[in-house]
């Protein structure tokens, strides 16, 4: 984590910057990642997160031993406020319609799996009393034995067993027949099962768990990132799913009673639209995360979290002593907080990453030579330079980022879009792809089809944080020096998500090959997914059929080479084969019709901190099923 007190010259240069680029374009909304992210929804939200800045690969091994701090002088008691500008749907996470940051957020605080993930980005066990062991079998199976740790308690009184890790399993995959294609008609709402849907055997004797898969697979640890209370709801897991589906987006159990809580947290109330309130779990066994000063259960009351759509309404309200966190997209607006005294911000990196996401099911963008376009006319280092760079000095590349799998603080990070040629604002590649296609320059100044009319295209994101307005203007003016027109078209909110990309006929789209649902709700995306640990994650955004996936991208090829990474033992042979399986998407290089419909642009850590009113705060590791409420136990106020 890098603690600062970030200077005001600092930010004085990217308040600067943005006057100028500000008038490169239009001057619609947009916004970022919690306000502007999802997740991957697998290896714990795309949008994959993201949502990077990991480690390297470090599946199978046990995290680094790190020395947490000595727990600050402060008070015990009190409610801490947190400043949010989302507010989730429901809390039913792994609804595809719910794919948003913020729900996994609130989560962390109530609900634990076999492993967490620590502000390095590396797995730890969690609801486990070790990393386990595994054991290849003489067929080529793979068994993981696993320890529960001792003394676990759901916030009712009950006892957490490896009888609920079992039981939640059954429900996940508990299936209602097959669907019309003959696959497995599964209840529980999940977008993707991938490393769920290759175990063969998962039983449980005492405190041990045995979970035997068909082959080697690399993201193991990120499969039940998430145990629910048996003791709530059905034995039966074809009627336990059933009523997960319905429990969990209001968070109460069949018999009204609230969903038991094995994190640090229990579910209090919500006011739509208002605020949702937390409190603590007296009955809380302790956290096993590195990061964590206290292991037993939480110094403050409980949490508050208001939600605050108005960034000037969020820093007025840490200035006024009405909140004390912050955790979102970096701002222009937050200049004058960071620099302040009484704010310290505590930002560090995770697995997020910024792009456009191209709609392959458009008339102009089903053409590569149209995407390849895009790609040149796009200058990264521009972007870079008057917007990031600032903020986070040399920890970002000054070109931008290059790849979707390994991100650019990863030592096996490799930067495909760059080698390409693209992200450097090369205009005469631009316009000589274009017109390879058949595009000629208007009057205007603006590239035409003959069949397919002029190239105008909408980018959209969420609304209301001008440092992503700022990226999408940016961006809007490279792109007419193309001669390509870029109309910015954003829904303010999270609303943009279920409204536009991940709308059910957007998803029906993508998910038909265009034959069903509307395909003209969006051409290009900008939001950042939001990953974990294991790259392997952000596949489940680009494969066929998949409702993370609103891009129409469709590749066997693809997915057969993304199983082999997955079932990969040897490390370094696993991250080159990542680094294989991205350049299908960042570039033509594998697949020339149908690739390159991701530009990658920026890693993007959240801008995370909190006020003098606490004495010490928590380590807020900045992936999926993670945030700044993992450590909520930590959080303490001044005496």
């Amino acid at each position: 984590m890098n603690t600062t007190r970030r200077s005001h010259k600092l930010l004085a240069m990217t308040a600067a910057s943005a006057l100028v680029f500000a008038a490169c374009g239009s001057d619609d909304d947009s916004s970022s990642t919690t306000d502007g992210e999802a997740s991957t929804g697998t290896d714990a939200e795309a949008p994959a997160e993201t949502d990077g800045e990991a480690p390297a690969e470090t599946d199978g091994e046990a995290p680094a031993e790190t020395d947490a701090a000595a727990p600050a002088e402060g008070a015990g008691g009190g409610t801490l406020v947190w400043a949010h500008e989302q507010e989730p749907g429901d809390l039913h996470l792994d609804d595809p319609e719910n794919n948003l940051s913020i729900t996994s957020w609130i989560r962390a605080a109530m609900i634990e799996g076999l492993f967490g993930v620590s502000g390095a980005t590396e797995y730890y066990p969690e609801l486990l009393a070790d990393d386990g062991e595994l054991v290849t079998n003489d067929d080529g199976t793979v068994t993981g034995t696993f320890t529960m740790r001792d003394g676990l308690m759901w916030s009712d009184g009950t006892a957490l067993t490896a009888d609920d890790v079992v039981w939640t399993y059954n429900a996940i995959m508990a299936t209602d027949g097959v669907d019309e294609e003959g696959d497995p008609a599964y209840i529980y709402l999940l977008g993707d099962r991938t490393g769920l849907d290759t175990i063969t055997e998962f039983t449980a004797e005492g405190s041990t768990i045995s979970i035997t898969w068909s082959a080697f697979f690399a993201g193991y640890k990120g499969v039940l990132n998430e145990v629910y209370p048996m003791h709530q709801f059905s034995e039966d897991p074809a009627t336990a799913a059933a009523e997960l589906n319905d429990s969990l987006r209001e968070w109460t159990a069949p018999d009204g009673a609230t969903i038991a809580s094995a994190g640090p947290m229990v579910f209090d109330s919500w006011e739509k639209g208002v605020q949702m309130n937390l409190v603590r779990n007296d009955s809380y066994h302790g956290s096993n995360s590195p990061d964590a000063k206290n292991t037993g259960v939480a110094l403050v009351d409980g949490v508050q979290i208001n939600f605050v759509t108005d960034t000037d309404a969020q820093i007025n309200a840490l200035q006024a002593g009405e909140a004390q966190i912050v955790m979102t997209q970096p701002q222009l607006s937050f200049e004058d907080l960071a620099s302040s005294d009484d704010f310290t911000v505590a930002s560090s990196a995770g697995p997020v990453f910024e792009h456009w996401g191209l709609n392959l099911n458009n008339a102009h963008l089903s053409k590569p030579a149209v995407r390849e376009g895009l790609a040149f006319a796009m200058d990264k280092t521009e972007v870079m330079a008057g917007l990031y760079t600032p903020l986070f000095g040399d920890s970002l590349p000054a070109e931008g980022l290059g790849n979707t799998m390994w991100l650019s603080n990863q030592s096996t990070y490799e930067d495909h879009a760059g080698a390409a040629g693209y992200g450097a604002g090369d205009v005469d590649s631009a316009r000589a792809a274009l017109e390879g296609a058949g595009y000629t320059e208007n009057g205007d100044g603006i590239y035409e089809h003959p069949e397919d009319g002029v190239l105008s295209l909408r980018v959209g994101t969420t609304g209301g944080n001008r440092l992503r307005e700022i990226q999408q203007e940016l961006i809007q003016s490279q792109m007419a020096d193309a001669g390509i027109d870029i109309v910015i078209d954003n829904v303010e909110g999270g609303a943009y998500f279920n409204e536009v990309p991940f709308s059910a006929d957007s998803i029906a789209c993508a998910t038909s090959g265009g034959t069903e649902g509307n395909c003209d709700i969006w051409d290009i995306t900008q939001f950042a997914w939001v990953g974990g640990p294991w790259p392997g994650g952000q596949v489940a955004s680009y494969r066929a059929g998949g409702e993370n996936n609103p891009y129409g991208f469709a590749n066997d090829e693809f997915e057969a080479k993304a199983d082999e990474c997955d079932a990969t033992v040897d490390d370094a042979e696993r991250a080159a084969c990542y680094n294989v399986i991205d350049t299908y998407v960042t570039t033509l290089d594998l697949d020339p019709e149908n690739g390159l419909f991701m530009l990658p642009l920026t890693q993007k850590p959240s801008f995370y901190g909190f006020t003098s009113d606490l004495s010490q705060a928590g380590v807020a590791p900045d992936a999926q099923g993670a945030g700044p409420l993992t450590n909520v136990a930590d959080f303490q106020f001044a005496g």
